[in-house]
């Protein structure tokens, strides 16, 4: 990803919150990546190299580990948003970051 201000580095930690929040609140804590919203947002936003280097970057970390089809979040917490709430701040992090 080359070099990265520091602002470019929070929106990816936000962005990667969220994915981890978004898993959390999924049933077994796991789902495709085609129903990842959070990861399908940052694909659209950020483009599709970017979204894979945020879940190389979970995976290295060991948040998160990749099952065939499915993502599963590895080391649980709790979030204190829904979905929608999350679904919603994920959107709004990443249009307000396209814009500037």
């Amino acid at each position: 990803m080359g070099s990265m201000s520091s602002a470019d580095r929070n929106l990816l930690a936000s962005l990667a919150l969220h994915m981890l929040e978004e898993l959390a609140l999924r049933r077994g804590n796991r789902v495709k990546v085609k129903y990842w919203k959070t990861y399908r947002l940052a694909e659209f936003w950020l483009g599709s190299d970017v979204a894979q280097a945020v879940l190389k970057r979970l995976v290295e970390g060991g948040y998160v580990k990749i099952e065939g089809a499915y993502v599963v979040l590895l080391k649980p917490f709790k979030p204190s948003k829904t979905l929608n709430e999350v679904l919603k701040s994920a959107y709004n992090l990443l249009a307000t970051a396209r814009r500037q």
